[in-house]
């Protein structure tokens, strides 16, 4: 069932990234720099996962982005200012991620599965939960921490 939903999953992020993905409009974050464009990397990444969690400042891939493939407890300059998500970690343990409203992986959260992309994090309506600080507010441009976890 698993391997199922990854193929349906990677398939359906192929398609995604053929519509709606832009090249990254300007690098510089506190971490690793991204590849030169968001729609080379998620074609590629659909074929073969490199382990990282992205992040854009703006919508569809835009503006300053991170990267990191491992836990982070403070977004630093990612911090309350994403508003693009990628999840494009290895399948297998660890391979979901657990987005933090607060720093040091506290307050509400929401996850993000191996292989999954919200493009634009406003326009999808999506809330955080759990209890917390943050709890039935947008998740745009208000995230601060994550954590690899082996479910959500």
């Amino acid at each position: 069932m698993r391997f199922m939903r990854h193929a349906l999953t990677t398939g359906l992020a192929a398609l995604a990234v053929a519509t709606l993905t832009v090249p990254v409009a300007g690098a510089g974050s506190a971490a690793a720099a991204a590849p030169a464009s968001a729609s080379a990397a998620r074609s590629a990444a659909a074929a073969a996962p490199d382990g990282f969690l992205y992040a854009w400042e703006h919508a569809h891939a835009g503006g300053a982005h991170c990267k990191w493939n491992g836990n982070n407890a403070n977004w630093a300059g990612c911090s309350d200012k994403v508003s693009d998500v990628w999840n494009n970690g290895f399948p297998g343990r660890k391979e979901d991620v657990r987005l933090y409203n607060g720093r040091e992986w506290t307050e509400s959260w929401v996850c993000l599965h191996q292989g999954h992309s919200i493009p634009d994090l406003n326009a999808s309506g999506l809330k955080w939960f759990g209890s917390g600080h943050g709890q039935g507010t947008s998740v745009n441009d208000s995230i601060s921490s994550h954590a690899w976890v082996d479910a959500c």
